[in-house]
């Protein structure tokens, strides 16, 4: 008696992933279909137009950061390892992985636990931008976080170009030792600036978004390294290095040395 209740929610679960794969499937076929919706929620509220959505907002914001980077000033090896490790269909979607959803959505059901790996990086965005929470205290408040980054998401992707997300992102994203941002944070691992590092070091900060906190506390403790270790191995599988490429970013020198040793 006790798995019942375990075993019931499995089952709900198994059905609600079984009931989203048509509607995944469709969206991966139609794309267009995404950004289409996007218009139609960016415009639904009296007419609104991105720049009055809090998405919008957050984005003209960012731009007056300090330290603020254009994305033609971001090294293409930060570029491609991000993608690689947290969006590798980043520029296919409309701001939703339906294939990483379904994915996700079976593996919960099977394993009943959660898992956040179905995120996109316009999804991430969404989330920054409109200050939700990772963690939710309720199942409805989080149901009601995932709808609102959702039509984030689809009017982000409606009206920035791929490379005007992935801008915004490199610049909002938090990626610990109080470094909101890529530039501050080229700064706060490495003391170089952003355009200095080496592409050990651009790898090593692709892997940061997923637990900034952990990583930042301790840089180059078994967890920061095996989370960088395992950036370089999807990029190798992704295409993004060859297997000589991927040797020779691991032994890329990542921290500066102490003066005067």
């Amino acid at each position: 008696m006790p798995k019942e209740k375990p075993l019931r929610r499995r089952v709900s679960k198994l059905a609600i992933a079984g009931t989203a794969l048509p509607l995944c499937a469709f969206l991966f076929l139609f794309p267009p279909v995404e950004r289409a919706l996007g218009g139609l929620l960016a415009s639904s509220a009296d007419g609104a137009t991105i720049a009055h959505y809090p998405v919008g907002r957050r984005g003209e914001s960012i731009k007056h950061n300090g330290g603020y980077v254009d994305y033609a000033h971001i090294p293409s090896c930060l570029d491609q390892a991000l993608i690689s490790v947290e969006d590798k269909r980043f520029m296919l979607h409309g701001g939703i992985d339906p294939i990483a959803l379904i994915r996700v959505a079976f593996e919960d059901a099977v394993n009943d636990r959660v898992d956040h790996g179905g995120s996109t990086l316009t999804l991430q965005l969404a989330r920054m931008m409109l200050h939700i929470s990772r963690r939710q205290p309720t199942e409805l408040a989080e149901l009601t976080s995932k709808l609102r980054m959702l039509r984030g998401a689809l009017i982000i992707e409606h009206d920035y170009r791929k490379q005007e997300i992935l801008e915004l992102y490199f610049n909002a994203v938090y990626l610990g030792r109080g470094a909101t941002g890529v530039t501050a944070a080229a700064q706060a691992y490495f003391n170089m600036p952003l355009q200095k590092l080496n592409k050990g070091q651009c790898v090593y900060m692709a892997g940061l978004p997923l637990a900034p906190a952990r990583f930042g506390a301790d840089p180059s403790g078994a967890a920061a390294m095996a989370r960088y270790r395992h950036v370089i191995a999807t990029m190798r599988r992704n295409g993004f290095l060859t297997a000589h490429q991927a040797i020779a970013v691991a032994d890329e020198p990542l921290f500066p040395r102490p003066s005067g040793r």
